[in-house]
Protein backbone atom coordinates (compact mmCIF):
# COMPACT_ATOMS: atom_id res chain seq x y z
CA UNK A 1 0.00 0.00 0.00
CA UNK A 2 2.77 2.49 0.75
CA UNK A 3 4.20 1.79 -2.73
CA UNK A 4 0.89 2.67 -4.30
CA UNK A 5 0.64 5.84 -2.23
CA UNK A 6 4.18 6.92 -3.20
CA UNK A 7 3.46 6.18 -6.81
CA UNK A 8 0.26 8.25 -6.72
CA UNK A 9 2.15 11.11 -5.07
CA UNK A 10 4.77 11.06 -7.85
CA UNK A 11 2.03 11.01 -10.47
CA UNK A 12 0.37 13.95 -8.69
CA UNK A 13 3.66 15.91 -8.71
CA UNK A 14 4.16 15.15 -12.39
CA UNK A 15 0.62 16.26 -13.19
CA UNK A 16 1.21 19.51 -11.30
CA UNK A 17 4.40 20.12 -13.30
CA UNK A 18 2.57 19.31 -16.50
CA UNK A 19 -0.23 21.71 -15.59
CA UNK A 20 2.32 24.46 -14.86
CA UNK A 21 4.09 23.80 -18.16
CA UNK A 22 0.80 24.04 -20.08
CA UNK A 23 -0.04 27.37 -18.42
CA UNK A 24 3.43 28.67 -19.30
CA UNK A 25 2.94 27.57 -22.90
CA UNK A 26 -0.36 29.44 -23.00
CA UNK A 27 1.34 32.63 -21.76
CA UNK A 28 4.14 32.22 -24.28
CA UNK A 29 1.62 31.68 -27.07
CA UNK A 30 -0.21 34.86 -26.03
CA UNK A 31 3.05 36.83 -26.09
CA UNK A 32 3.93 35.48 -29.53
CA UNK A 33 0.47 36.37 -30.79
CA UNK A 34 0.82 39.91 -29.42
CA UNK A 35 4.27 40.27 -31.01
CA UNK A 36 2.91 39.05 -34.36
CA UNK A 37 0.14 41.65 -34.17
CA UNK A 38 2.69 44.37 -33.42
CA UNK A 39 4.90 43.16 -36.26
CA UNK A 40 1.95 43.29 -38.67
CA UNK A 41 1.20 46.86 -37.57
CA UNK A 42 4.82 47.86 -38.14
CA UNK A 43 4.77 46.17 -41.54
CA UNK A 44 1.62 48.07 -42.54
CA UNK A 45 3.13 51.38 -41.39
CA UNK A 46 6.31 50.61 -43.33
CA UNK A 47 4.28 49.88 -46.47
CA UNK A 48 2.44 53.18 -46.07
CA UNK A 49 5.72 55.04 -45.64
CA UNK A 50 7.19 53.39 -48.74
CA UNK A 51 4.17 54.48 -50.76
CA UNK A 52 4.47 58.03 -49.45
CA UNK A 53 8.19 58.13 -50.28
CA UNK A 54 7.52 56.91 -53.82
CA UNK A 55 4.92 59.65 -54.27
CA UNK A 56 7.33 62.28 -52.95
CA UNK A 57 10.09 61.03 -55.24
CA UNK A 58 7.80 61.31 -58.28
CA UNK A 59 6.75 64.84 -57.35
CA UNK A 60 10.33 65.79 -56.60
CA UNK A 61 11.63 64.56 -59.94
CA UNK A 62 8.89 66.39 -61.88
CA UNK A 63 9.61 69.59 -59.92
CA UNK A 64 13.33 69.21 -60.66
CA UNK A 65 12.58 69.16 -64.39
CA UNK A 66 10.46 72.32 -64.13
CA UNK A 67 13.01 74.14 -61.96
CA UNK A 68 15.82 73.10 -64.31
CA UNK A 69 13.90 74.52 -67.28
CA UNK A 70 13.24 77.78 -65.45
CA UNK A 71 16.91 78.02 -64.50
CA UNK A 72 18.03 77.49 -68.10
CA UNK A 73 15.57 80.14 -69.31
CA UNK A 74 16.90 82.53 -66.65
CA UNK A 75 20.49 82.01 -67.80
CA UNK A 76 19.44 82.61 -71.41
CA UNK A 77 17.77 85.90 -70.41
CA UNK A 78 20.79 87.00 -68.34
CA UNK A 79 23.17 86.10 -71.19
CA UNK A 80 21.01 87.99 -73.66
CA UNK A 81 20.94 91.07 -71.41
CA UNK A 82 24.73 90.96 -70.99
CA UNK A 83 25.10 90.63 -74.74
CA UNK A 84 22.79 93.61 -75.37
CA UNK A 85 24.63 95.74 -72.79
CA UNK A 86 28.02 94.77 -74.28
CA UNK A 87 26.79 95.51 -77.81
CA UNK A 88 25.35 98.88 -76.82
CA UNK A 89 28.58 99.87 -74.98
CA UNK A 90 30.61 98.83 -78.00
CA UNK A 91 28.80 101.27 -80.33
Amino acid sequence: MPDLSDRLDRIDVKLDKLSEAISQLARIEERISHQNDNLNQVDNKLSDLEARIRTLELHSSSRAVVIGSIERFGWIVISALIGIVAYSLGN
